[in-house]
């Protein structure tokens, strides 16, 4: 007799590690620059979850119906839905774009579903199984289509890997332990993130105004939880243009306090123009790395982080790799 299917299965997470190697037992995938997505497939529709398992419809419309994409009457898949720009490359900011129904050109779709992990398959439960044994049924089921790939993966030689994302200017690249079960929920050791460009989840607690052309917006003042309590992680005060402008303002008015919620007060330099928000709000920036007191160095604004509980934003630290 089958199994129920589950309605979500909380997704597995990576652990960021410092380099990049080689390991036969391992492979190699580009860490793509989108969103996270699991889709869960019954009775030939398709109901699509945010890793916080929010409805990622919302944000990206019904483009994965109808279900054609896969031969099987039930599955759950996991993968990223990413933009290509006119190179074929992942691009952040025009997924950002084509989320909000704008740029989508003449093409067939405005998205593309990565995909790179199964879950569940006609009736059995796949997470007991090593990674090798999923990604070879996933491939097996998938028909072609042009919303939906196989995110390509490469066994062995993660450092040339690395090497050829990094003259791509792709984000970075995932290695996982092939032999490994996946693990709903748990940020293992099995699956690693080695990041090109380095990039942090931060909570919005505050912005300030700026001068001249950014006088509307001249900072966000953001955090990241630690032991329950939202600390102050600094400024994010460039990568901003017209659009993210005031796309952000719009949002922030609406987030509006009249206390600062971080743990500990921002230096009074900083709050003393702060205007304070309910911490809500999280986005996605680029930055050079942490100061030696906890601050973002050199951070650049790149975009809303969709579904993410904002009390999960922790500070991520690079491990070591292998």
């Amino acid at each position: 007799m089958a199994d129920r299917m589950p309605t979500f299965i909380p997704p597995m997470l990576a652990t960021l590690v410092a380099a990049p190697f080689d390991d036969p037992a391992w492979s190699f995938e580009i860490k793509w620059d989108g969103f996270r997505v699991e889709t869960v497939v019954e009775r030939g529709s398709a109901r699509i979850w945010t890793r916080g398992q929010q409805d990622a419809a919302g944000y990206f419309g019904p483009f994965l119906e109808p279900v054609d994409w896969i031969a099987a009457d039930q599955a759950i898949v996991d993968g990223e839905v990413i933009a290509l720009d006119d190179r074929g490359e992942p691009d952040f900011a025009l997924l950002q774009a084509r989320i909000k129904g704008k740029a989508r050109g003449g093409e067939t779709t405005p998205f593309v579903y990565e995909v790179f992990d199964l879950m569940w398959l006609d009736g059995r439960s796949l997470l007991d199984e090593p990674l090798d044994v999923r990604r070879a049924l996933l491939k097996d089921v998938l028909r072609p289509d042009p919303r939906v790939r196989l995110s390509e993966d490469i066994a062995g030689d993660g450092l040339a890997f690395f090497e050829a994302a990094r003259v791509r200017g792709l984000e970075g690249v995932m290695a996982k332990d092939r032999r490994s079960t996946y693990q709903p929920g748990k940020r293992s050791m099995a699956w690693q993130k080695v990041k090109i460009r380095p990039e942090q989840e931060l909570v919005v607690g505050g912005w300030a105004k700026g001068t001249g052309k950014a006088v509307d917006l001249g900072a966000l003042l953001v955090g990241v939880y630690e032991g329950g309590k939202l600390r102050y992680a600094g400024k994010v005060g460039a990568g901003f243009n017209d659009a993210s402008r005031a796309e952000l303002l719009a949002t922030l008015a609406g987030l509006a306090a009249d206390d600062q919620p971080f743990a500990e007060p921002p230096p009074r330099a900083v709050s003393k123009n702060a205007i304070w928000l309910r911490p809500e709000l999280v986005i996605r920036a680029e930055f050079a790395g942490w100061t030696g007191d906890g601050l973002v160095r050199q951070a650049a604004y790149k975009g809303f982080d969709l579904g993410k509980d904002p009390r999960k934003v922790r500070r991520e630290v690079a491990r070591a790799s292998g």
